[in-house]
């Protein structure tokens, strides 16, 4: 008896942990269509979470003496991996000897800067190191060919966030392609909750008959971890779709939105 109440105990165990975060539009409107009744209707939609890009640093071409060009990690990447181990490369410059690398952590409002580095030798064209934390960095390069320095190149930044990521949520109701035509356009949109989230954010646009050409309604934010479905009147008889995000908090960093899924009304 004790061993089939372990053993219960232990399936449900895992049938949560399987849920908990795992570590890693165009402008214009359908025709004859208005934004009435969708109040603060934005134009397009954005992405918000961007990968990690990371460049190899070998084979490099070279270029002229001047300033350095950087390569990778790109300006604004997002970085996720921990350890925080974090590669700079930028190309080779013709007739340089060395290159000094320059990199600051910021701390609130106020940029640190790391000591300066120098690596030797024309094609030695990048630097790795461990980042100090969770927060946003900068770098930049210089030349030198023994006489003079370049001129530096821009910053660039890069940001990391190594909290465990909210698994994707999953989309219920209405079904993919779904058709209605019931009149007034009420329609429930609804998700599987997750555990441990925050809440969920809900993207929410009306499309013309092909289905490219987009707009949204204002972004939904549910603060309520426990609501996992949302209730409006859809704006027109055409296409629409939606996709939810789960919201992680302080303690986990928001999941990949959904795939959209799409619906549309007949009258």
């Amino acid at each position: 008896m004790k061993n089939v109440l372990r053993f219960g105990i232990l399936t449900v165990l895992v049938g949560i942990l399987s849920l908990v975060p795992s570590a890693s539009g165009q402008t214009a409107l359908p025709a004859g269509t208005s934004t009435d009744g969708v109040p603060g209707a934005a134009q397009g939609i954005n992405e918000t979470t961007q990968p990690e890009e990371i460049v190899e640093a070998t084979q490099l071409p070279a270029t002229p003496w001047g300033t350095p060009v950087l390569v990778s990690p790109k300006n604004a990447t997002a970085l996720f991996h921990y350890p925080r181990t974090t590669t700079l490369a930028w190309q080779p410059v013709t007739s340089a000897i060395s290159y000094l690398v320059e990199r600051a952590f910021l701390s609130g409002t106020t940029w640190n800067p790391y000591p300066q580095v120098t690596v030797s030798g024309n094609g030695n064209a990048s630097y790795t190191f461990d980042f100090v934390g969770d927060q946003k960095g900068r770098w930049r390069v210089t030349a030198f060919n023994g006489t003079i320095y370049s001129t530096p190149s821009a910053w660039w930044t890069f940001s990391y966030n190594t909290k465990p990521q909210m698994a994707t949520p999953t989309l219920t109701n209405p079904a993919n392609n779904q058709v209605f035509g019931h009149y007034p356009r009420n329609l429930t949109l609804s998700w599987k909750m997750a555990p441990a989230a925050a809440g969920y954010k809900l993207e929410i646009a009306f499309c013309q008959p092909d289905r490219v050409t987009c707009a949204n309604y204002p972004l939904v934010t549910i603060t309520d971890p426990l609501k996992s479905d949302y209730t409006f009147e859809f704006v027109g008889a055409q296409p629409g779709k939606w996709r939810v995000t789960t919201l992680g908090g302080s303690l986990y960093r928001d999941s990949a939105a959904s795939g959209w899924r799409w619906f549309s009304f007949t009258q």
